[in-house]
């Protein structure tokens, strides 16, 4: 009887509704991208070859992890991974593992053998492997033995830093299907990554169901999905090649959600039927490659001229202007947002280089440079000028070109521009013998943040042949010794040198439309996606 009175009583004074149940959505229509920048086309789904994040978002959603690290905490979450315990009796040589019970989607169970096939193709990829080198994997394993269905044993070549191996080398052991792919050699793999008919045996949420490069890709939920319930029937990834066309198709139905392009900050901010989500900062950083291999521009051998065109970027007034206040200023590896593995000089603010224009001069002066009579700095006859890639179809990204060309040039140093799409800069930038300058890209951080896969001498995602002694030595001692202190000392060399320009990184909104829910836990800061926190009511979200 009280809760009666107390139902009616609340129904009176007009109390706002419970919150809906989760409902289906029927299809969702997002584009490439979402929450990270600028789409590109998706490209490949097989996680051993992924060479962008569009791709990797794609394979990720086929294939259950073996390790999922959270993006908001920086820990591992257990519920999602495949391993249910990871233990090291011998701290760092040893890694035993366990498997939690998991089905593939025809109903076969994922065992260790499915993680043997996958090191077994890894290794016959070699460094067409896109993750090769990363957490020293595959040359730092000595054996991996299979002790049981659900239980492995990895013994590595050495004794390493337990965190770094775990989080970075570890989990890269995701199980493949054996019973499904093992028929084929590993050239027909290979040859099959756009394939969606390959791929029907997977283990995580969705199917692909229909890639169609230039158009989109479209996924269905894995009826034999074991993690939580999805609220949709198809989730159709849709390859769009301009922030003013997303925002037009958000607007007109034709997409569910779409990233706040900067540029166009002020004009989407009260839009009809639409509202919008602040993401928490992502845990990457935006980026200039330098080719050190080209000689027409040896002048990016000299750290000097590096440091120079760091301190010459104003990043503070990028992130004012451009990002309208939400971005973040970047200027070593280890992006500042959560500080959890920033040196103590760092968390206070202090790095090697800042925003100091008349350094970068001093810088540039030291090394021999004057100005010529353009004003353009020179030295035995060659300008300090280079050709920047500049990745198309995106406002902010135009205009953080032209400010740090601007920037650049006050103090300088020519940088000129040729616009290019994301898969020619990515072909181009996966060969060794291309004759690019300067490329703008986004860099993705490992759960340990240390630089083997990125500056070591060698390593798969160093395009520009950046090669330095030192560097290779203070990733080494980040990697095997254990602690903080060898990653410190790793990322205040790194910020020294600049093997990379680091930029600024904008954080991303979304816009979505009202009946859409969950859209911000759809993913998290490691661009690690949810799908099952997706959901549709008739009510806008509060």
């Amino acid at each position: 009887m009280r809760r009666a009175l107390s139902i009616l009583l609340l129904a009176a004074l007009g109390a706002a509704p419970a919150k809906a149940a989760p409902g289906d959505c029927g299809t969702i229509i997002i584009p490439t991208g979402i929450g990270v920048a600028s789409g590109a086309d998706i490209t490949s789904l097989n996680p051993l070859l992924v060479t962008s994040l569009y791709n990797q978002t794609a394979a990720s959603l086929m294939f259950q992890p073996l390790i999922w690290i959270n993006g908001n905490t920086g820990r591992i979450d257990w519920s999602r991974s495949l391993a249910s315990a990871i233990t090291t009796p011998d701290n760092g040589t040893t890694y035993d593992v366990t498997l939690r019970p998991w089905h593939w989607s025809d109903g076969v169970p994922v065992t260790t053998a499915d993680v043997a096939y996958a090191f077994s193709l890894i290794k016959q990829f070699g460094t067409t492997y896109s993750a090769y080198g990363a957490g020293g994997m595959p040359d730092i394993v000595k054996a991996l033995n299979i002790i049981s269905p659900t239980q492995f044993q990895v013994v590595l070549k050495h004794q390493v830093n337990p965190n770094w191996y775990i989080y970075n080398g570890l989990g890269q052991l995701e199980p493949l299907p054996q019973h499904a792919w093992g028929k084929y050699s590993a050239d027909q793999i290979f040859q099959s990554q756009s394939d969606t008919s390959f791929f029907q045996v997977m283990d995580g949420p969705l199917l692909p169901q229909k890639l169609e490069i230039g158009l989109d890709l479209v996924m269905v939920p894995n009826p034999g999905w074991e993690g939580p319930k999805l609220h949709f029937n198809r989730l159709i990834w849709k390859f769009v090649e301009s922030d003013g066309q997303t925002v037009q198709q958000v607007e007109s139905g034709d997409l569910d959600m779409a990233n706040v392009p900067m540029g166009l900050w002020n004009a989407v901010q009260n839009l009809p039927g639409i509202y919008r989500v602040n993401l928490p900062p992502s845990l990457d950083f935006n980026e200039i490659m330098l080719n050190f291999r080209n000689p027409k521009v040896a002048f990016f051998n000299d750290v000097r001229v590096r440091q120079a065109m760091a301190d010459a970027l104003n990043q503070a007034e990028m992130v004012a202007l451009i990002d309208h206040g939400h971005g973040t200023e970047i200027y070593g590896p280890v992006p500042p947002v959560p500080p959890t593995y920033l040196t103590p000089a760092m968390k206070a603010g202090h790095y090697p280089v800042s925003y100091d224009p008349a350094k970068a001069i001093a810088l540039l002066q030291e090394a021999g440079y004057r100005p010529g009579p353009d004003g353009i700095m020179q030295k035995n006859g060659q300008r300090l000028s280079f050709t920047y890639l500049n990745l198309t179809g995106d406002v902010l990204i135009e205009q953080i070109t032209e400010m740090t060309q601007a920037y650049l040039k006050q103090v300088g140093i020519e940088m000129k521009v040729r616009d290019i799409e994301f898969n020619q800069m990515l072909a181009l930038l996966n060969n060794p013998q291309a004759d690019w300058e300067a490329a703008r890209l986004g860099e993705e951080t490992t759960g340990y943040p240390t630089g083997e896969d990125l500056y070591k001498t060698g390593s798969f995602e160093n395009s520009g042949g950046y090669s330095d002694p030192t560097m290779d030595k203070l990733i080494d001692e980040s990697t095997d010794q254990p602690g903080l202190q060898g990653l410190y000392d790793y990322e205040t060399y790194a910020s020294a040198q600049q093997p990379v320009l680091f930029l600024e990184k904008e954080s991303i909104s979304i816009l979505a439309r009202n009946n859409i829910h969950g859209v911000r836990d759809f993913m998290d800061p490691a661009y690690n996606y949810y799908p099952d926190k997706l959901y549709c009511t008739g009510e806008a979200e509060q």
